[in-house]
């Protein structure tokens, strides 16, 4: 299992390969780490605000990571 996270000044639901994981932050702003499996996804970030983000969608690959160190996917509100 593999583990990432997706930092952004807004809240917004992650999706992974196409299926919705749910939001990138809770209640109280703090980072929520999402798990896969291990290897290439593909991962967009879909803010609530309604504003893009950029990039609108990142492949990467994800390996060797664990709860402590998740990878970390960045996106921006643009």
């Amino acid at each position: 299992m593999e583990f990432f996270t997706c930092p952004c000044t807004e809240r917004g639901d992650v999706i992974l390969d196409g299926v919705s994981q749910g939001p990138n932050k809770d209640q109280a702003g703090n980072l929520k780490t999402k798990t896969c499996n291990s290897g290439l996804h593909t991962i967009a970030l879909k803010c609530y605000n309604g504003m893009p983000c950029d990039p609108a969608e990142v492949q990467v690959a994800i390996s060797n990571t664990d709860p402590i160190s998740p990878l970390e996917v960045p996106f921006k509100c643009v």
